[in-house]
């Protein structure tokens, strides 16, 4: 039989546990919503047209709808820090060729879970 100091810790850790959990699922959903935002900015599209854009690029490419969604983030941010024709050229190809980015960075991380934003 368990004390009541034990019920309270097991309590203690599953609210711990839920708490990591939530906080984890809405930093994930913020970065997808970020990226939806900058997507509709760029191709002018609406909200779930720019969610379809990452869904089908995370199912084609078999690679977790946030990193695709982080990946893009990070391209788009770097493409605004350029200037003229390049950056035309290079919004075309980006999101087609996130996966191979994404693919590229957990090669390097056996986990397959590295982000790939920036750190900072």
């Amino acid at each position: 039989m368990q004390d009541e100091t034990t019920v309270v810790d097991d309590a203690d850790g599953h609210q711990q546990r839920i708490t990591e959990a939530l906080r984890s699922i809405t930093e994930r959903r913020a970065v997808i919503e970020q990226a939806k935002g900058m997507l509709m900015l760029v191709y002018g599209v609406d909200a779930d047209e720019a969610f379809d854009v990452l869904r089908r690029q995370s199912q084609d490419n078999n690679v977790k709808l946030n990193l695709v969604a982080e990946q893009v983030m990070k391209d788009l941010v770097e493409l605004a820090r350029n200037k003229g024709p390049v950056r035309q050229l290079a919004l075309g190809g980006l999101i087609d060729s996130a996966n191979r980015r994404i693919k590229h960075s957990a090669s390097r991380h056996p986990d397959g879970q590295r982000s790939t934003l920036p750190p900072g």
